[in-house]
């Protein structure tokens, strides 16, 4: 008795994992169809510019004096980007510490 009431529970155990898995299964096809939309990429890049406009701002300036640069001087474009290269090194290098120093 006792045995054939512990198989009907592991029986009922493994339905619901098998259910569980295709409620997973389903959620994670959506969630690829989704990222592969195109209205969701705009919709992120919405949701980044709103949040953090001073960022954009200065990349769309940076951006803006590379596109001068490469119509004024085509081979400048080249020197142009190895300066922002050593920009945002720097840049990058300033932010690590400053976050370090604010969780100290």
């Amino acid at each position: 008795m006792f045995q054939k009431a512990e198989l009907e529970r592991r029986q009922r155990q493994k339905e619901l994992l098998i259910l569980q898995s295709d409620v997973n299964r389903l959620r994670l096809a959506a969630d690829w169809r989704r990222l592969h939309s195109p209205a969701n990429w705009l919709s992120e890049a919405g949701n980044l510019t709103r949040r953090h406009p001073v960022l954009t701002a200065a990349l769309a300036a940076a951006a803006g004096m590379l596109a001068v640069k490469a119509m004024r001087k085509p081979g400048a474009m080249i020197d142009a980007l190895g300066r922002l290269e050593k920009l945002a090194a720097t840049a990058f290098s300033a932010w690590q510490l400053f976050r370090r120093a604010k969780s100290e």
